[in-house]
């Protein structure tokens, strides 16, 4: 097994191989036309879908919902409506978004899976949209309606849920439904995307007396692992997967790599070594050393963070100096363990991967524990330890009842990585065989933050590596699965450049409904700057000529620092979905 993936790392040969037919089409796509003719081309589009897709008045009143007998007795999936009311039609303000009249169904599927489906009254298309949760969930999100919605001349009806359980404040709270639960478990990994996605349906069809045309799933971070989950093991019912910055190594994500960040940034009195003060000169380093790598010198933007080279000693404080503009030596230390990522101590990366050059200033969200100008502060007190690590480590990681380690109790060693399985095949979402997917008709695009601070992006880069050699190569595999990776923005939006990430919804409405798939994405940074975005692991390059802050002065290049991490769980990637056992055939005990 060994032998085989490190004969499939070779990226001049597989995915950085991009026929020369591939790159006409992408040029061709993304030339001639500034950020206007792009969104001319979408408009264009979004006007021929919407003859086809009329909008479809409600047939019921919302309030006959609430007493929709039928539901009681649901086969698999018993619901109770809690309430279903009006909502009049807003057109927004400068702090709420706009939305159509609709009926707000709120409700609760058996065991206890809390959700929300939103049905609009008269403006509906057919479409039906739902939406992921974040880290471990635990409530009912509030929804948006799609940005693209006066794009495409109609609404999305639209449902969330909780994922099957309340969480709870407090050390650890967010992980103590997983304790002694295995149902509770299950519904967290996936059952309750099955179980929403049926009841939603069989509403709308109620509702509307037809069920929905298409159906799409959009998601981040946990959000983006459901995603992933609906792929895999339910590949014939969503049309159109938008899975973002997804948490699909869900089990090495929070038992290595968060635990990591925790313990070697822990001194010998539990403070932190590297505090968040140091942060903004660290990050104006790494920008210095690194960005402009677009051909625009002097943009602030890392492109291509993958071929980044910046050491933290760089900066370090001559002996007997502390202050913000410089590391300690113990801080670079920290910082260079924070990129590497987890280990064993015979040197195996645990997790594909550390955090990335760029996402500097995102630390003091997840990893670092917040402070009063840096001092003493126990790490105890930062999001991967309280919020993340723990909350894994001590209730999800071991079989059901069997209470698990304290972060500062794990061992990051090979007998510590297995003791994850097979209880991570719940939440985990690494299978790469989405051929039932594929055969559905069923179109999926990732997307990621270069910069992100909560999961490291090389993971999912792997995970798109061997998906394009399981399923026929690159070329094969984006003509129903792209990547789209987006400088400088961290975990599922921020950007230390001003990025807003764009809209992911109406072009995947154009791939499943109009053949059109996305060549390039436009990013806007700030008022006066927009960048392409192409399809991994094409990189945009300033053509040399024309403005620099339009993204028409770009075209898309092969990256040349794109590559797979090589970690001690790829064979995870080629297990199949749904096993109660994933075999490591050894892998994970050679040298």
């Amino acid at each position: 097994m060994l032998k085989r993936i490190h004969a499939r790392r070779t990226w001049g040969v597989s995915v950085l191989g991009v026929s020369a037919a591939v790159l006409v089409v992408v040029l061709a796509s993304a030339s001639g036309g500034a950020a206007g003719a792009t969104q001319s081309r979408l408009v264009e589009v979004s006007a021929k879908l919407a003859p086809t897709s009329p909008t479809i008045p409600a047939k019921q009143t919302c309030a006959s919902v609430a007493s929709l007998a039928s539901l009681a007795g649901l086969p698999r999936y018993p619901t109770a409506v809690a309430s279903a009311t009006v909502v009049p039609a807003s057109p927004g303000t400068a702090t709420t978004p706009a939305n159509p009249e609709y009926c707000d169904v709120k409700g609760m599927i058996a065991p206890q899976t809390h959700f929300d489906l939103q049905l609009p009254t008269k403006t509906w298309q057919g479409r039906y949209l739902q939406n992921g949760c974040g880290g471990y969930c635990g409530t009912v999100s509030a929804q948006t309606f799609p940005s693209c919605d006066a794009q495409l001349g109609g609404d999305f009806a639209m449902a969330t849920d909780d994922e099957g359980h309340v969480s709870s404040g407090g050390l650890g709270g967010s992980g103590l439904f997983a304790f002694n639960d295995q149902k509770l478990r299950l519904e967290y990994g996936y059952q309750s995307e099955q179980a929403l996605y049926v009841v939603s349906r069989y509403i709308v069809n109620y509702f509307y007396g037809q069920p929905p045309n298409r159906s799409y799933y959009n998601g981040c971070s946990d959000g983006g692992r459901e995603a992933m989950e609906m792929a895999e093991r339910y590949p014939d019912e969503f049309d159109g997967i938008i899975a973002g910055a997804p948490e699909i190594i869900a089990g090495p994500l929070n038992a290595e790599h968060q635990t990591w960040d925790v313990r070697v940034n822990t001194d010998a009195q539990g403070n932190a070594i590297l505090t968040d003060d140091k942060l903004p000169a660290l990050h104006a380093a790494v920008i210095k050393a690194c960005a402009g790598d677009d051909g625009v010198p002097g943009d602030g933007i890392i492109t291509d963070p993958q071929n980044c080279r910046f050491d933290p000693a760089s900066i370090q404080c001559p002996s007997g100096v502390d202050n913000t503009l410089c590391l300690t030596p113990a801080q670079v230390q920290v910082v260079r363990e924070f990129y590497a990522g987890p280990s064993d101590p015979r040197g195996r990366l645990l997790y594909p991967g550390g955090l990335p050059y760029g996402s500097e200033l995102g630390w003091s969200v997840f990893e670092l524990p917040p402070s009063s100008n840096g001092g003493k502060v126990p790490t105890t007190l930062s999001l991967d330890y309280f919020g993340l690590s723990l909350p894994y480590l001590r209730y999800q990681l071991l079989p059901v009842g069997q209470l698990g380690p304290d972060p500062f109790q794990w061992r990051f060693d090979d007998a510590g990585f297995r003791s994850m399985f097979p209880v991570a095949n719940i939440w985990d979402a690494m299978s790469t065989d989405l051929r039932a997917f594929r055969a559905h008709g069923g179109k999926l695009i990732m997307w990621q933050g270069w910069s992100d601070n909560g999961i490291p992006p090389s993971g999912t880069v792997d995970y798109y590596d061997v998906l394009s050699q399981r399923m026929g190569g690159l070329s094969s595999t984006r003509q129903f699965a792209r990547l789209f990776m987006v400088p400088s923005v961290y975990h599922c939006g921020g950007s230390y450049a001003g990025a807003t990430v764009p809209d992911m919804i109406f072009p995947m409405v154009q791939w499943v409904e109009g053949g059109s798939a996305p060549s390039q994405l436009t990013v806007q940074y700030g008022a006066t700057t927009t960048r392409p975005v192409y399809p991994y692991p094409l990189i945009p390059r300033y053509n040399g000529s024309g403005d620099p802050n339009a993204a028409s002065s770009f075209h898309p290049v092969a990256s040349p620092g794109a590559h797979y991490t090589d970690w001690i769980g790829n064979y995870l990637f080629y297990e199949p979905v749904g096993g109660d056992v994933r075999a490591d055939q050894g892998y994970a005990r050679r040298g």
